[in-house]
């Protein structure tokens, strides 16, 4: 079949619209690969300049302001939209320092702290671009001696069918001055025993819970020991650091102690030893404190072997007498079945015989 020149124009034309409105209709999408996003942040003096500080951490009087500056940064590709405010922190389930979600009410440090006197503080930053931020924290008349932690955050939400929010802070300690009272306690402790097919090589998980009773934000060491007889040690020591634990917080502990033999009983004793973390302030004396608790170590893979060797021997000699007893029965009864015989056996002869 010849197809005339005419048609063969007419549907190049038309190719060309169908591509041209497909073009128009459906362009395709920019990419670009290597855009970055990310906020920073750090403590800095008025001018900007960097300092030594690791966090902000003030000792301050009920009634009293403090001014400080934080320098928030963009070192990504694309500009951002950046909210600065401040959090209060807590210790999470892990036992971590932790910072209230961005929606969380605050009650404590973060609601002492405004920035260039707004709660929060909106700011754009183009790539590359910082900019140096002056806060205050105004501490309330009535407010309670000890420690009040919190955080400064910088935080940038990308948009998406799932919104994304990225924070990133420093944490922020205010001592309020008055009576310190550091106090670190082991307010539950508890051990199981666990054995093994070697009894040598058995273990003791602690369970512990710990809790900040004071007004002061502390960290610490915790020693675990074991004995049994007569004092004597047995196990290896266990030496764990804690993380910061802050005033009225709690947090679980689990740890273990290796190598106790099934000697029948442990002593198991923890003793936790306070400390305060980088710069924080001396709060004074610390505390020491100690809790011990009673473990069962049985042996019971050693005790489940005698038992059955008991076990088997007195099956085995109950049935030696049984078989004992058995013979004497049987030796008894031919004897008895010889003597009827012999009587049976007499009285047909003298029947036979009159």
């Amino acid at each position: 079949m010849t197809t005339s020149p005419g048609l063969c124009r007419l549907g190049a034309l038309l190719t060309i619209l169908v591509l041209a409105v497909g073009g128009f209709a459906l362009p395709a999408p920019t990419a670009h690969a290597d855009d970055t996003v990310g906020i920073s942040i750090a403590p800095v003096d008025a001018k900007g300049n960097s300092s030594a500080r690791s966090r902000f951490s003030y000792t301050v009087d009920p009634g009293q302001t403090i001014t400080d500056h934080v320098k928030v940064s963009n070192p990504g590709t694309t500009t951002e939209e950046v909210t600065v405010f401040a959090a209060d922190a807590y210790n999470d389930d892990n036992g971590a320092f932790a910072l209230r979600p961005t929606t969380d009410k605050s009650t404590d440090a973060a609601s002492w702290t405004a920035f260039e006197g707004k709660p929060q503080l909106k700011i754009t930053l183009a790539h590359g671009q910082s900019k140096v931020v002056t806060f205050t924290v105004t501490v309330p008349k009535n407010a309670t001696p000890g420690d009040h932690a919190a955080g400064v955050l910088a935080a940038a939400t990308t948009a998406g069918q799932v919104a994304v929010e990225r924070r990133i802070a420093d944490r922020m300690y205010v001592r309020v001055s008055g009576k310190l009272q550091p106090s670190l306690t082991i307010s539950s402790f508890a051990s199981t025993y666990h054995t093994s097919l070697n009894p040598l090589t058995g273990s003791i998980g602690v369970a512990a819970t710990l809790t900040n009773n004071g007004n002061v934000a502390l960290e610490g060491v915790t020693t675990l020991t074991a004995t049994t007889w007569f004092g004597l040690s047995i196990g290896r020591l266990a030496r764990n650091d804690l993380s910061e634990i802050l005033p009225g917080n709690t947090i679980t502990v689990t740890y273990e102690i290796t190598g106790v033999p099934q000697v029948g009983f442990a002593n198991v004793k923890m003793l936790l030893q306070s400390g305060i973390s980088g710069d924080a302030p001396d709060p004074g004396p610390l505390p020491v404190f100690q809790r011990e608790t009673f473990v069962p170590a049985i042996p019971w893979v050693v005790l489940g072997v005698i038992v059955l060797g008991v076990g088997v021997w007195l099956f085995l000699r109950w049935r030696s007498r049984r078989n004992a007893q058995l013979a004497a029965e049987w030796v008894e009864h031919q004897k008895a079945e010889a003597k009827k015989n012999a009587a049976t056996e007499s009285a047909a002869g003298k029947a036979d015989h009159p």
